[in-house]
């Protein structure tokens, strides 16, 4: 198995539309997860900062002490999509290491991201990381065999920022799911398995249409939703699935963006991202996390950062939060069943 780097600090008012409803698993209980590369930077850093603002006290009262540590912090490649993996990595070393810095921590921190969630799991497992982030996805299809457990998620600004939309130039012809055959399709997602491909995947057995490849003319994976939403409304291509945060975003800046597009099918809420904890990580240590996590955002640094990012706050994870995606994981199964036989 080929190890990942480590990290030592060396380069190694938005436009109002109507959305069609649609036969969804709608959950409006999940905090909607930010589809932006920097958020999942910021939830991640976000729960290592919490252990900043409780450190002294806490070790002070000599329940947890922590000095001797190794802070090890882990993330898939796929949790930031549309970031350069070397400035990702390059932030959050600098974050740790201010982190490891405060709290006393003599040991050199450090930053891995796995380029696999299979290599992840495995050091994980192996007690070698202190903090995880990886897509919600992989967490439900790893959740069996990985010794860790949710721990945060992120809330949007709006609400709403975990859902997908299907978007199509509003003068193309294209009214429903079947109309798209043999049309070209971009997915702002680079991970094959990401919960934007399961999406897909249901929409067209909804249709009993089994494979997207056959189905679509070309099926491509975009470099960003701005640049493909450009492509649709240039007639590039002739949909997109994206966050319907991404969307919202591009068209506050590019209004006329807003005015040409469609929104053919949009999702439940799907919970994007999760930050765990090791099981082998102490448990005091894990609770003060997760307590201090829920106010982070009344201090003075975390009201920045939620502003900079467009958020609200960092909650704990709840159970609830997953079944947008496991209700997706289900009708597809069901569905794919139900296509089976018919053979």
């Amino acid at each position: 198995m080929t190890r990942p780097s480590e990290s030592t600090g060396k380069p190694r008012k938005t436009n109002t539309m109507r959305y069609p409803t649609q036969k969804s698993p709608e959950n409006p209980r999940t905090p909607a997860s930010q589809s932006s590369s920097w958020t999942f930077v910021l939830l991640a850093a976000s729960a290592l900062l919490c252990i900043l603002f409780f450190t002294q006290s806490a070790t002070g009262a000599g329940k947890v002490d922590i000095s001797s540590e190794k802070l090890t912090v882990g993330f898939t490649s796929t949790s930031f999509p549309n970031a350069d993996q070397r400035e990702v990595q390059a932030a959050m070393h600098l974050w740790t290491r201010e982190l490891a810095r405060q709290m006393g921590i003599k040991a050199q921190p450090g930053t891995i991201i796995f380029s696999r969630t299979e290599d992840l799991v495995e050091a994980v497992n192996k007690g070698e990381l202190s903090v995880v982030s990886l897509p919600a996805l992989d967490y439900l299809y790893f959740r069996k065999i990985a010794h860790m457990s949710p721990s945060l998620v992120s809330s949007g600004v709006s609400g709403h920022e975990g859902s997908l939309l299907l978007v199509v130039r509003s003068d193309s012809g294209i009214r429903t799911i079947r109309d798209l055959r043999g049309k070209t399709l971009l997915l702002a997602a680079r991970k094959a398995l990401s919960s934007s491909r399961l999406w897909l995947s249901v929409l067209l057995l909804r249709e009993g249409f089994r494979d997207p490849s056959k189905f679509f003319r070309v099926t491509e994976e975009a470099v960003s939703p701005s640049k493909a939403l450009i492509n649709i409304y240039f007639g590039k291509n002739d949909a997109l699935i994206l966050s319907r945060e991404a969307f919202e975003a591009s068209i506050v800046l590019n209004p006329q963006l807003g005015k040409k597009m469609t929104v053919l099918a949009h999702s439940g809420n799907i919970l994007g991202v999760l930050t765990c904890i090791p099981d082998t990580v102490n448990k005091d240590l894990r609770h003060l996390i997760e307590i201090k996590a829920q106010h982070l955002h009344e201090t003075g640094i975390g009201r920045q950062m939620f502003t900079l990012f467009q958020m609200e706050r960092v909650v704990p994870f709840h159970p609830s939060y997953l079944e947008g995606l496991e209700d997706l994981l289900r009708e597809r199964n069901r569905l794919a069943a139900g296509l089976n036989r018919r053979k």
